[in-house]
């Protein structure tokens, strides 16, 4: 299946990041309008990965079971092995929990972040199998299972075991929502023996994004 890297990378090769497109989703970027994050960030990215396999859904679906597999197994390991900066625009950035504006100089200056390099895949399994539990409805069979621990309470995805996960207090997230960075929640997290709103790693970087458009703080 040599066909995935060219299909998925599109000539960004280990010391040949394509110039002028975002690292996630293809699209035209100039350098001063882009964050530059180390491939650890982006393995460690739930949102991610759902964006990466919902983008190549369809292709995925022509697939039999053990070429899926694979292909689940190939990925991981292609991007785990991304030694250059990742190049990500504005909407990308939302998939990520990061400093905006020491990732804005680091692609201002084309200097590399803290801790760039290519990564173990291990370390970023347990993040593109729950990614590729959400967008097609079943764990990856080729990957240890982790027990479900809770939900988020704004999107309501499975939250597992050794996943990121959030706490936001009552009264911020009511200035959340105030400030409208937050969508109107589909279930309350305030009810009875509730003081504290979960939030799931995906949600965790819109909201963190958001805010910094806005220009009000996220903690």
């Amino acid at each position: 299946m040599g066909w995935i890297k060219d299909r998925l990378f599109r000539g960004r090769t280990a010391g040949a990041r394509t110039a002028g497109l975002c690292d996630c989703c293809n699209d035209p970027l100039e350098r001063t309008h882009a964050y530059y994050l180390p491939t650890r960030d982006v393995g460690l990215s739930q949102a991610y990965w759902e964006s990466a396999f919902t983008l190549s859904k369809g292709m995925i679906d022509l697939l039999d079971e053990q070429e899926r597999l694979r292909y689940f197994g190939e990925h991981l390991r292609l991007t785990a092995s991304q030694r250059n900066p990742w190049s990500v625009c504005e909407s990308c950035g939302e998939f990520f929990v990061f400093d905006r504006d020491t990732a804005r100089d680091h692609a201002v200056h084309d200097s590399r972040p803290a801790g760039n390099g290519a990564v173990d895949p291990s370390g970023c399994v347990l993040f593109a199998a729950a990614a590729w539990e959400h967008v097609f409805g079943r764990w990856p069979a080729n990957v240890t299972p982790h027990a479900v621990v809770d939900t988020c309470d704004l999107c309501r995805r499975n939250i597992h075991s050794q996943a990121f996960s959030f706490t936001v207090p009552p009264s911020r997230m009511a200035d959340f929502l105030a400030a409208g960075v937050v969508d109107g929640p589909s279930v309350s997290a305030a009810g009875p023996g509730k003081d504290q709103w979960e939030m799931c790693q995906p949600c965790m970087g819109r909201l963190v994004a958001r805010c910094h458009r806005a220009g009000i703080g996220s903690a």
